[in-house]
């Protein structure tokens, strides 16, 4: 399989379970903590912190884990897509944690309650957000360990909208109608998990690959790649 169509799948299924979570979430938010817009607007807010947070929290981390672990960043941003995953379970806990709680503060209205559901939604949705934000960094920093060019930001953002804009649409239309919400967020969990595992697997082999990768180029000779680039 060559760099770019792994890198391309990776991201697309990536943006799948985003847009996946992010629908399947709001709803259950709105039941959750009732169906008006200050609840709406405090979970699109928390997913752009969220994404922000972690786009800058992870360049910063995966680049000084890999730098300590000497480990391929693949194998990091495995890690990432796990604690994605582990989100589809913990959220809907938290989400009816809360719930019970706010019921003592009184009708949904007032101002405590207000404050206190946008509380514990960011509570419950802020950490998964951030690791999502992380996913670019660590990918980023993946190729350039392969010796990628910078342009490759541009090709893994269209793969990531391309499969956002598919889970937007199969998620709303088709996959909370046909297996309701704990299912849909099995479903994302059960993708998250393979993305992990997959690229731990390959990330794993990585370092060594490359090293022989770039003595065969000193050398005039063959690359020794595990991903062929296009």
């Amino acid at each position: 399989m060559s760099r770019n169509r792994f890198l391309f799948s990776v991201f697309f299924i990536s943006g799948f379970c985003g847009l996946l979570y992010q629908i399947v979430w709001l709803r259950m938010a709105l039941a959750a903590f009732g169906l008006i817009t200050p609840v709406v607007s405090v979970v699109v807010s928390v997913f752009m912190l969220g994404l922000s947070l972690g786009s800058w929290l992870g360049g910063k981390w995966v680049e000084r884990a890999v730098a300590w672990s000497e480990r391929s960043a693949l194998v990091y941003y495995g890690v990432i897509e796990l604690m994605i995953g582990a989100g589809a379970f913990v959220v809907p806990f938290l989400f009816s944690l809360g719930e019970k709680i706010l019921l003592r503060l009184g009708e949904t209205g007032s101002v405590a309650y207000l404050l206190g559901s946008a509380v514990a939604i960011a509570i419950s949705l802020l950490p998964w957000c951030i690791f999502m934000g992380a996913t670019f960094p660590a990918m980023m920093a993946f190729v350039r360990q392969l010796g990628g060019e910078t342009s490759s930001f541009s090709f893994l953002y269209v793969a990531n909208v391309l499969g956002a804009a598919f889970g937007a649409a199969s998620t709303a239309i088709a996959l909370v109608e046909m297996l309701g919400f704990s299912t849909t967020l099995r479903l994302g969990a059960a993708l998250n998990l393979g993305i992990a595992l997959t690229c731990v697997l390959v990330g794993k082999e990585i370092p060594l690959l490359a090293e022989e990768g770039g003595a065969a180029r000193r050398r005039g000779g063959q690359r020794g790649e595990t991903l062929r680039p296009n």
